[in-house]
């Protein structure tokens, strides 16, 4: 039987730490090239994916920055059925800016060779905790849908949808730092 057939023990003792629902209020888009990723293999031990950023493993990922109204990020995925990975799914809601979204929308709906990390709010060993939404062939899809609302008061804005049909876990995760690509000497906000 090879290693990654043998299943963990998951035992509720195991992590004492807090853990809310929902997701942090950002997510990045890091383009699936040589200029951008080194190197990404899954990991069979654990439910991430290894990505060496170019420059190194010490380096940063460079990525493009959306920032999402908070509370409004979601990740979901569903099973394909046995031995055919899961669908994943994320979604925000952009409030302002929107733009700025309604152009960047336009460039992701035209093309499916981007990974999308999505913040969960959490810092693990000192270093960021993301969903990964794409694998190592990108096949992550971006939709918007965008509406007014009625009141003054409405919720409004443009809804993203992310979605990978095939993802080797149902919940696939990166360590690390993102730098944000567009910005003049600036890191990642939190």
């Amino acid at each position: 039987m090879a290693l990654s057939c043998i299943p963990k023990s998951v035992l509720s003792t195991a992590n004492c730490l807090e853990n809310p629902a929902g997701t942090g209020n950002h997510l990045f888009v890091v383009p699936l090239d040589t200029n951008h990723i080194g190197s990404m293999v899954a990991n069979d031990e654990k439910n991430q994916y290894d990505i060496t950023p170019v420059g190194g493993k010490e380096a940063a990922l460079k990525g493009y920055r959306i920032d999402f109204k908070s509370q409004t990020g979601n990740y979901k995925s569903d099973d394909n059925g046995t031995g055919k990975g899961w669908s994943s799914t994320a979604t925000g809601r952009v409030e302002l800016s929107e733009d700025d979204m309604a152009h960047t929308s336009r460039i992701l709906h035209n093309s499916d060779q981007n990974l999308y990390f999505l913040y969960t709010g959490k810092v693990v060993d000192g270093k960021k905790e993301y969903i990964v939404i794409g694998n190592e062939n990108g096949e992550a899809e971006w939709a918007v849908a965008s509406d007014t609302g009625t009141n003054r008061s409405d919720d409004h804005g443009q809804t993203f949808t992310v979605t990978c049909g095939y993802q080797i876990y149902p919940i696939t995760k990166w360590y690390g730092t993102i730098e944000q690509e567009d910005a003049e000497s600036v890191s990642s906000r939190v």
